[in-house]
């Protein structure tokens, strides 16, 4: 991770006049705190990841759209396999980044805000995000081998296949650069990269229409996203990170130490990984695509619910973080409550969309009527009120820390999904009956985030109440 130093920004300049020189070390020191200043306003950042949360379902539709009468559903049943190969990559972070936001957040909340990070810190960012890119790297290779030595067979798409491959790894290092960012107030320069982001490849998505080949469409997308990271590189370096010399020996050394504690962590993450993204490899070993697509449509219209929701869950969770660090309740829940009620707005108008125009929506976009069956749509309106608990509680569990509560509720709800993966298989359960189950275990899940929320809440509300006993004469 290349982020620069202050001094790189005045090589060459020593010669200049000493007000000269003055003035831009005020300048180099103005922005910082300019940035963090404007990236505090809670509107901004909640009409940007609105703006982020529209955007990302559009392409996401829009590509599928085209994909699916360009390349054909078979072909398109490829790609979504890809892409869940990918986000096993992706999840090699193994909670990592979790971590990583709720150190680097204590740290700055307890007094550091004003400066740069601590050296300690620094290093620890910069050896993850290397190991993070070392880590996409190998898996593109690894699958640019098998491809060419026609381990994996997918026809004439190869070099396709394998760019939109690479652009998805990419997930994995901005996820960290993301949180080191945020970290320090910066949530809204990370929206506004990631809509910078989105927009360039919603352009080239539709660019298809008109003619822009899949495989052109695919080497312009990891452009995109390789353009994002280093934006991302930037800001890291502006909000407080560089690289310093011995980053790296020292970053993996803290890396060693935190990874000894970091088991309720790695964990949580794998199992969440793992409820999410498991039936496509279920219903893959079927062989049957329509399965396969089906799985895929429910997974990103629901998947666009979360990221709807994050809208709320992330532009509370700085206010709710600070109450948490000032041990203040009512602040706590107050945040909490906001959260939610935005997330209300888009859950109500998904059910409403999926419920009246679902049939219409689906047989568009897939170009085939009936793929997506009405007990489907309403596994997917269900869905959206149980992400929407879910999602509100794990954002703030997670941002103030409470990983192994976590982990234990999110063990037993995937216990329960390995036990009606196997009924599926034992009675030959349709793609309907399992979503069905699937989703009444991810319901009863919810309702497990919700009671660890609660816990927090009242625990600070015990600890209030001795402090006023306390102060009391």
């Amino acid at each position: 991770m290349t982020l620069g130093s202050d001094d790189a920004l005045v090589s060459g300049e020593a010669t200049a006049a000493p007000r000269a020189g003055e003035n831009r070390r005020h300048i180099r020191t103005a922005t910082p705190s300019r940035l963090v200043r404007l990236s505090s306003g809670p509107l901004g950042l909640v009409a940007l990841k609105g703006a982020n949360s529209a955007l990302t379902a559009v392409t996401n539709f829009v590509l599928a759209y085209v994909l699916v009468r360009s390349i054909g559903l078979e072909s398109y049943a490829v790609i979504a396999s890809l892409l869940a190969v990918a986000a096993l990559v992706v999840q090699s972070d193994l909670g990592i980044t979790g971590l990583t936001f709720f150190k680097l957040r204590s740290h700055y909340l307890a007094g550091s805000a004003a400066s740069a990070a601590s050296p300690d810190d620094q290093d620890l960012v910069v050896t993850i995000v290397t190991l993070y890119i070392a880590v996409g790297l190998a898996a593109v290779l690894v699958l640019g081998l098998a491809l060419a030595a026609g381990v994996v067979q997918v026809g004439i798409y190869a070099l396709p296949y394998l760019l939109v491959f690479a652009g998805a790894v990419c997930a994995l290092p901005r996820m960290v650069l993301r949180v080191v960012i945020n970290a320090r107030d910066g949530f809204v320069w990370t929206e506004v990269v990631d809509l910078v982001r989105r927009s360039a490849l919603l352009a080239a998505t539709l660019a298809m229409l008109p003619g822009l080949s899949f495989t052109s469409y695919s080497a312009i997308s990891l452009v995109i996203w390789m353009g994002a990271i280093g934006a991302l590189l930037w800001l890291a370096r502006i909000h407080g990170f560089a690289l310093r010399p011995g980053a790296l020996r020292n970053g993996v050394r803290l890396l060693r130490a935190e990874i000894r504690g970091v088991g309720a962590t790695v964990l949580l993450s794998l199992v969440d990984f793992f409820i999410g993204v498991f039936p496509y490899y279920l219903l893959a070993a079927s062989r049957d695509a329509a399965a396969v697509v089906t799985f895929d449509m429910f997974y990103k219209v629901t998947r666009f619910a979360v990221m709807s929701y994050l809208i709320g869950a992330e532009s509370v969770l700085p206010q709710q973080t600070r109450a948490m660090h000032d041990a203040d309740a009512a602040g706590l829940i107050g945040a909490t409550a906001k959260g939610i009620m935005i997330g209300l707005l888009p859950m109500s108008a998904g059910i409403i969309a999926i419920a009246v125009f679902g049939e219409q929506i689906f047989g568009v976009i897939l170009n085939h009527a009936g793929i997506i069956s009405p007990v489907m749509r309403i596994a997917i309106c269900a869905m959206f009120v149980f992400l929407l608990v879910q999602t509100t509680c794990q954002i703030v569990l997670i941002g103030i820390g409470k990983f192994e509560a976590l982990a234990r509720r999110s063990c037993l709800t995937f216990a329960v999904m390995v036990v009606i993966s196997t009924l599926m298989v034992l009675f030959d359960w349709t793609t309907d009956r399992f979503i069905v189950a699937y989703v009444i275990v991810y319901g009863a899940g919810s309702l497990l985030y919700a009671r660890a929320l609660y816990v927090v809440v009242r625990a600070l509300r015990e600890a209030n109440e001795l402090d006023k006993r306390a102060e009391r004469p």
